[in-house]
């Protein structure tokens, strides 16, 4: 057997903007087209993890390299359910770390005394809406900006 490698989830810092960028504008386009909430840009993405406040984001680590990420966002903007969102790394997709993420998640809102999730999938991001199927999320409405289902889950 190899040596064993760690895997991890920690909140973000504007210290790992950098790695966060090189991770995302590295996927293939096809592979990120679904996933848009914000642009794949160091400034951007500087700004958000710097002006954070009661929003959420997870680094998932995996020996020592960032491999994936996951938000809970809509606090800052007064919402009182936060949006869940999640991005993994291809070459670490089908291994489970979104199922990882749903469930910490689902832990750190319950902690908070957070009584509901909502999350918006493409309607043909089928192995991601079959995941949250799975895990309870109920679709609620079509979001008629952007044409995402919007799932909720009371936890």
């Amino acid at each position: 057997m190899d040596e064993l490698k760690d895997i991890f989830i920690s909140p973000l810092s504007v210290e790992d903007a950098e790695d966060l960028t090189g991770l995302l504008i590295s996927s293939r386009k096809k592979y990120s087209e679904h996933f848009i909430p914000f642009p794949f840009e160091l400034q951007v993405i500087k700004s958000i993890l710097a002006s954070k406040q009661k929003d959420r984001y997870f680094g998932l680590w995996f020996d020592g390299k960032l491999v994936g990420f996951y938000m809970l966002r809509g606090f800052d903007q007064g919402y009182q359910i936060p949006s869940y969102g999640v991005w993994i790394a291809e070459d670490y997709s089908g291994k489970g770390l979104s199922k990882l993420t749903l469930q910490h998640a689902f832990t750190f809102c319950r902690l908070n005394k957070i009584p509901k999730l909502m999350l918006k999938v493409a309607p043909d991001n089928l192995a991601a809406k079959n995941i949250y199927e799975s895990f309870g999320f109920k679709f609620s409405e079509v979001d008629n900006k952007i044409g995402h289902l919007i799932y909720f889950k009371e936890l």
